[in-house]
């Protein structure tokens, strides 16, 4: 038994990790960003390379620059090498990385539930309303994609990756979420409401990484499989969903929507429900995240080995951007 409610927890585990590990890169970034800001008075700090994984958009970039240029990003080489991990991810074990990995996952998870607690549910909307708002998340990668994938020429996407802007984004990242402007503040009080609201509200309305993985993962090679002979048709499998999927109704499900969270197969009361891979070689909840946490970090892994995780801005070069970060623009 013991075994068991520890297999059923590992998810929630695993996303504790990520999210605490977040933190602590975001916080040696701070460390980092300010000895620069107070003229090296305080304690230099090496910067957390990792923090690459929150720069989605410019590993985007750096993707076609290794495509059209066959060269590898040089100034944020990690943002490259997590995309690519999490792509692979996607391909071959759905948006599990959203549902295991994602620190923005588990944040907008655990905003639903103090949901439930506050109000006594989380909230549903009908299919004429939810349809169409889940439409959003795929019309903003839409825009990126052809921003970057086709308004690009082959020298711009070279001349953004040494540009002053990209050398600094992450500060300015960072202090996009330090100093927040009016707009942010308000966005994000909104955000953070709705997600009460409504579980999982970013990530099924308005995050355009989602939306890539689950057009990928819509092809993987794993996803939820129901015995038909087993299954008594009570429907708890489509109620516990975090993502509405009619689960009961599929053989497999194949929803771009589904996160690999093994809600519906850790509620199914005749254990008709399993992970699969190819519909036919179940995996128990242990071995996916095995696979899934050892195929992400195999790349970061190789990364570190072959030279290709460490930025290539000098002190020097840091030294000068970083202070003159807000007078640098796109």
């Amino acid at each position: 038994m013991q075994v068991k409610l520890n297999e059923g927890r590992l998810r929630v585990y695993v996303q504790a990790f990520f999210v605490i590990f977040s933190i602590y890169i975001w916080y040696r970034l701070y460390l980092f960003v300010r000895h620069f800001d107070t003229g090296g008075t305080t304690p230099y700090v090496p910067r957390p390379e990792s923090v690459d994984a929150f720069m989605p958009v410019g590993a985007l970039v750096a993707l076609k620059h290794l495509v059209v240029n066959r060269a590898i990003d040089v100034i944020h080489p990690a943002a490259l090498v997590i995309f690519l991990a999490v792509l692979t991810i996607s391909l071959l074990f759905r948006r599990g990385f959203c549902g295991w990995i994602c620190p923005v996952g588990a944040l907008s998870e655990a905003v639903g539930k103090v949901g439930a607690r506050l109000f006594g549910r989380n909230f549903r909307l009908p299919p004429a309303v939810d349809v169409p708002l889940r439409l959003i998340k795929y019309l903003i990668l839409l825009f990126f994609l052809k921003l970057v994938l086709i308004d690009m020429p082959p020298q711009a996407v070279a001349a953004f990756l040494q540009s002053p802007y990209y050398k600094v984004v992450d500060a300015k990242l960072l202090d996009f979420w330090i100093y927040p402007g009016r707009n942010t503040i308000i966005f994000v009080s909104a955000l953070l409401l709705l997600s009460m609201l409504l579980r999982n509200f970013w990530c099924r309305y308005l995050c355009p990484y989602g939306a890539l993985l689950g057009i990928l993962g819509f092809i993987g090679l794993t996803g939820v499989r129901r015995d038909v002979e087993r299954c008594n048709n009570c429907k708890l499998c489509t109620r516990v969903c975090h993502s509405s999927i009619k689960v009961h109704e599929k053989q497999v499900v194949r929803n771009p929507e589904c996160n690999a969270c093994f809600t519906c197969v850790d509620a199914c009361p005749k254990g008709a429900l399993s992970m699969s891979v190819t519909g036919f070689l179940p995996l128990r909840k242990t071995a996916y995240a095995a696979l899934l946490l050892g195929t992400f970090f195999l790349f970061v892994i190789v990364a570190k080995l072959t030279g290709h995780w460490n930025s290539g801005i000098s002190y020097h070069e840091y030294a000068y951007y970083i202070p003159l970060r807000s007078m640098i623009s796109h």
